[in-house]
């Protein structure tokens, strides 16, 4: 069965942007970094992503993977050359309710959890999402669902700003499978859900 590895980028204390939505500065990222995560991306052919994390990260390299620049004019890296090429490749699948599908992305937009539990069972490689916290408490809540937690954290530590595991209803409990330390301070880190443990009652409880 396919692999749903969640994927995202946070700080130190689990903010993925700042309270206007910005990412944070510095921004310890550059070509190890984008070098290592090519090699992850490798292993999907799938990218599942909420709307707006869609509209701000794909259209930027598939610019990037068209052109050789982003729209934006900044430099671009031999590295973020071959990382643009990679997600270029990957089949996009959009959470939304609201955005059109498309001949470069479809939409997903009824039961998620139970399409991506469908699709976990199909022939392929394993299958990246990228959401903000209402979408993966959902997708995180359906046990089973969400086998790894694929983390870039920041050593960064923000005043304000939405936290990835906020809106959780239930715990997770996670297994350290890998992490990379890069020079500039990001830490890639692999999580793997373990099931959560069985409660026994013992004599006298109730």
């Amino acid at each position: 069965m396919r692999k749903l590895v969640f994927h995202l980028q946070t700080t130190l204390d689990n903010r993925i942007s700042r309270a206007d939505g910005n990412l944070w500065e510095p921004f310890p990222w550059g070509p190890p970094e984008t070098e290592y995560l090519t090699s992850l991306f490798r292993e999907c052919d799938t990218w599942v992503l909420g709307r707006r994390m869609y509209e701000e990260i794909v259209p930027w390299w598939d610019a990037v993977a068209a052109d050789g620049r982003p729209p934006d004019g900044s430099a671009v890296t031999a590295a973020d050359l071959e990382f643009a090429a990679v997600q270029h490749g990957l089949r996009k699948v959009v959470i939304s309710r609201s955005l059109p599908a498309s001949g470069d992305r479809e939409v997903l937009a009824g039961d998620v959890a139970a399409t991506l539990s469908a699709m976990k069972r199909t022939a392929g490689k394993d299958i990246l999402l990228s959401c903000g916290p209402a979408t993966l408490a959902r997708l995180a809540d359906t046990e089973g669902l969400i086998d790894e937690y694929l983390l870039s954290v920041s050593p960064v530590v923000l005043s304000d700003g939405p936290r990835l595991f906020d809106a959780l209803s239930a715990d997770l409990a996670l297994e350290l499978v890998a992490a990379r330390v890069f020079e500039a301070g990001c830490i890639l880190a692999r999580y793997r859900v373990t099931p959560a443990p069985v409660e026994v009652s013992r004599p006298g409880d109730g």
